[in-house]
């Protein structure tokens, strides 16, 4: 089943790449709906939640006492319901400022590859160490990767919206 996670992960962060590669750097950084974020600042907060995850996955922690995928059904079923608004914790909202396309990509790349790898080569079973107030607090690692997987998929669910809007 770890498997079967990471390769959706893997899918879901180059489809990322794939998808803003498509916009011009005007189009990046329009503004597609009142009150929404442009294209550039949707990739952005991908990078702000994936960005050091890797050390999060290779920290070593007690293994949970648990199904480590008992939760994953739950993130899926909350992330993949289009129809459901969200409000991003402070810390991971992208900054209000127009993005340079190649380094966004290129930052987004890094991040898939660390990402990726650790995925692969951690211990999922283990208890995800997380600050406290992290509202994934509680989850296995294996969970995290549960999380990032549909979490990307949600934002480039909404990336090809605006790409139809801009």
């Amino acid at each position: 089943m770890h498997n079967e996670i990471i390769s959706q992960l893997e899918a879901a962060l180059g489809n990322t790449i794939t998808l803003l590669e498509s916009f011009t750097e005007i189009e990046l950084n329009t503004v597609p709906f009142e009150g929404r974020w442009t294209a550039g600042q949707v990739g952005r907060h991908i990078f702000k939640v994936i960005n050091g995850m890797d050390q999060l996955l290779y920290t070593p922690t007690e293994r949970v006492d648990r199904d480590p995928e008992e939760r994953a059904a739950g993130i899926r079923d909350l992330f993949l319901d289009f129809s459901t608004k969200m409000k991003s914790p402070d810390f991971i909202i992208p900054e209000d400022k127009q993005y340079d396309k190649q380094e966004l990509i290129k930052s987004l790349q890094e991040a898939n590859a660390k990402m990726t790898k650790a995925a692969k080569n951690s211990d999922l079973t283990q208890l995800a160490p997380l600050p406290e107030g992290n509202p994934l607090v509680g989850n296995s690692k294996l969970e995290i990767v549960h999380f990032v997987t549909y979490h990307t998929i949600r934002h480039n669910h909404q990336i090809e919206k605006i790409s139809v809007a801009v």
